[in-house]
């Protein structure tokens, strides 16, 4: 027998990136325009591949959750219930990415759906596979953390886009009389002095904050499988999240569809979001009462490990 719950997600780690998070949004306030023209590279090839596909990460953390809602509602009566969830869970992604890659790297759409459903699908089977030996009750621990932070923040950062109305930085570009906003402002005046560009493309107002940056940020859930499996490491799960994160947000930049402040904004969100589960569910806390049997495979609802 071997501790359960010896790994945790480190406080350290929750407090730093958020402290992190807040400082790029401080700095956007001085930073932003400078910044952007100073790392403007629409044709950036590196960039448009980040663009294509860092939004996957949030949908592999809702495929996860509907292959895990599938297994454990097979057995009950609800069964019915966990493949239609499931189902609805696994089938946003594809669809998706496949837009996606069409939009940034402009594939045929046979080659963008086949591509799509594999990224966004493999991944997230792969999740939960290693939760597998989860107990049940940590499995829905992990279900719910993973709506709330990738459901969540999508809403968040999609509702937010379309009350600020900030202009991107290529459309400031692109037509000289468009002022650059402040991020701590809404910017809906500025969209209304422009109806015509608004509808051609109301996209271009929708700078803060970054979805790429709140969705590349789900990846942080991946240090979720540690904790409730007691294999792998919440350090390295970390470290990659945060070092993909930053590639993504700065590759949102180069493109000049966000400033700092956007991309700090729209991981700050979701890392928010994650934090919050971490200290609700109490994930950051050690607890040498609870134990796990690294042998036993199948864990039952009424079965009290210890």
């Amino acid at each position: 027998m071997e501790k359960y719950y010896e790994k945790r997600i480190p406080n350290g780690w929750l407090f730093s990136l958020l402290l992190l998070a807040i400082a790029g949004l401080a700095a956007g306030v001085m930073l932003d325009l400078r910044l952007a023209s100073w790392v403007f590279d629409p044709q950036a090839d590196w960039a448009k591949i980040f663009a294509a596909v860092s939004p996957v990460a949030a949908f592999w953390g809702l495929g996860a959750a509907g292959f895990m809602t599938i297994d454990v509602l097979r057995d009950r009566k609800y069964w019915i219930l966990g493949w239609l969830v499931g189902f609805v869970l696994l089938a946003v992604g594809p669809v998706y990415m496949a837009d996606s890659l069409m939009e940034e790297l402009h594939l045929s759409w046979i080659i963008a759906w086949i591509a799509g459903l594999l990224i966004s699908t493999l991944p997230a089977l792969l999740y939960a596979f290693l939760m597998r030996k989860a107990t049940v009750e940590d499995k829905l621990k992990c279900i719910v953390i993973l709506l709330i932070v990738c459901v969540g923040s999508m809403l968040i950062v999609q509702v937010t886009k379309r009350v600020w109305d900030r202009p991107r930085y290529i459309l400031i570009q692109q037509y000289t009389d468009v002022p650059f906003s402040a991020w701590y402002k809404p910017a809906s005046s500025i969209a209304e002095q422009f109806p015509n560009l608004m509808n051609a493309n109301s996209d271009m107002f929708r700078s803060f904050p970054s979805g790429h940056s709140q969705s590349i940020a789900c990846l942080f859930v991946w240090a979720l499988i540690p904790l409730f499996t007691n294999k792998g490491s919440v350090h390295l799960s970390m470290i990659i999240a945060f070092v993909l994160s930053i590639a993504t947000m700065a590759s949102r930049m180069v493109l000049g569809a966000h400033f700092l402040s956007d991309v700090c904004a729209g991981f700050a969100i979701t890392y928010l979001l994650f934090a919050i589960c971490c200290w609700a569910f109490k994930l950051t806390r050690k607890n040498p009462d609870d134990e796990y049997d690294d042998d036993y495979d199948d864990y039952e609802d009424d079965e009290d490990f210890e």
